[in-house]
């Protein structure tokens, strides 16, 4: 997968059901109309698997379609089962984020640098070298449903969701809290966040099987995990179709899904800012 298209379906991935809510700059979307941007700057995301290269790019795009009854945000599809001044209930589908950190590397030999001693321990021959089992897992499709509350300035919203690819046929359920403000000029938004993970959904992408690693990698449990996130936007207008923004958001990542073999950091950062232009 090219490393800039898997930056750009990332970030929007990552936080594409925050999107969905009608926040204060989404209310103006008209009904019908196609909306299509492209960012230049500068951005990334790191990936907090052991061993895997953090990604950057210089460009992000984004294409959305909002219609009476359905919409796609990127990547994410959506359908208005209710919507009124107050209370939205969508079916949503989108990619969920967990199977990006593998396609974002394509991990190969996790382990080989970090399991195997450089040189041979002192009067012991050389080790022969022993082959690893590329560590690979699928980018899984996830459907739901979405429940939402929104007034002027602030909105809430819980969703669950379910593989409907047959990768990992777990479910994720997140909330979110969200506030919009306008801020020297500007419009600022800040969103909190918790995501529960079952245990499907954390066997397949961060149990290591065997022949992915060397036998010294010790057993451990995995259970279901609760994952923070916090995030702040910012965007300025400087002209019809020109405008600045920011965009940054901190992941904590469950602490007894970060002590694992598989980790290498508890939390991890993605974030992009540049000038958008708007078609």
């Amino acid at each position: 997968m090219n490393k800039h298209i898997a930056l750009a379906c990332t970030l929007f991935s990552a936080s594409v059901l925050s999107q969905d809510a009608p926040s204060e700059s989404a209310q103006y979307i008209e009904v019908g109309t196609l909306e299509a941007s492209v960012t230049l700057g500068y951005g990334g995301i790191e990936n907090p698997i052991r061993g895997a290269e953090h990604v950057t790019s210089v460009l992000l795009p984004h294409l959305a379609y909002y219609g009476e009854k359905w919409y796609f945000d990127d990547f994410a599809l959506g359908y208005s089962l209710h919507q009124d001044e107050s209370w939205y209930v969508d079916i949503v589908g989108t990619f969920n984020e967990d199977g990006f950190f593998f396609e974002l590397d394509g991990i190969d030999k996790l382990f080989a640098t970090s399991a195997v001693r450089n040189s041979p321990r002192p009067g012991r021959p050389n080790a022969t070298p022993i082959e690893l089992t590329p560590i690979e897992r699928s980018l899984a499709y996830e459907g739901g449903l979405a429940l939402g509350y929104s007034a002027k300035n602030w909105g809430l919203e819980l969703s669950t969701l379910h593989d409907i690819s047959g990768v990992h046929n777990g479910l994720e359920n997140k909330f979110i809290a969200y506030y919009s403000q306008n801020l020297l000029g500007g419009q600022f938004v800040m969103e909190a966040g918790v995501t529960h993970k079952s245990t499907e959904l954390i066997e397949y992408y961060y149990r290591i099987h065997p022949g992915e690693a060397l036998s010294r990698i010790p057993r451990y449990d995995l259970n279901s995990a609760l994952n923070y996130h916090l995030k702040f936007e910012y965007k300025y207008r400087l002209s019809e179709q020109l405008s600045a923004m920011l965009n940054i958001s901190n992941t904590w990542i469950d602490n007894d899904l970060s002590d694992t073999p598989m980790f290498d950091r508890d939390q991890y950062m993605t974030g992009f800012t540049g000038i958008t232009f708007e078609f």
